[in-house]
């Protein structure tokens, strides 16, 4: 039990909800169709801007996080909607890494109009050999890629 007068942990790094915890973006923009009847963008439709963002820049040759016949897939995914987004609108997904382990990682992905925090994500995917379909161990070329951008072991 802690002492009455302890304090809890300050956060490391920025929050989830603030642009500075992320490093790569993605551009977008709200399609007609992506609006429901409540004239905002449906909370299903968040989950493809975070895949559409996610694929695009892992799947970067500039960026080189896979080789032929490697893949990864999601696992679990969290998500928290914080405000609406409307159409017409243009907005950024960002991606940072958070946690890595022998065979799985997790990713923090947010929508952001302006400074404005949308939406926020954290996935978790496996890594795959895509021939046999099954699990195995991170890359050294991924794991590499997941430190550099502040993932840590866990």
């Amino acid at each position: 039990m802690s002492p009455p007068d302890a304090q809890p942990p300050a956060p490391v790094g920025p929050l989830a909800t603030e642009r500075a915890a992320y490093k790569l973006w993605f551009p977008e923009h709200v399609r007609y169709s992506d609006v429901d009847h409540n004239n905002h963008v449906n909370h299903a439709v968040f989950l493809t801007y975070f895949e559409t963002a996610r694929v695009s820049i892992t799947r970067n040759p500039a960026l080189g996080m896979l080789d032929p016949g490697e893949n990864f897939n999601v696992v679990h995914l969290e998500v928290d909607y914080k405000a609406e987004l409307r159409f017409p609108g243009d907005f950024e997904v960002g991606m940072r890494a958070i946690k890595y382990g022998r065979t799985s990682f997790r990713l923090g992905q947010a929508v952001f109009q302006g400074e404005t925090c949308l939406c926020i994500e954290e996935v978790v995917l496996v890594f795959m050999d895509r021939a046999t379909r099954k699990a195995k161990p991170i890359s050294e070329k991924l794991l590499a890629w997941l430190k550099e951008n502040g993932a840590t072991a866990g």
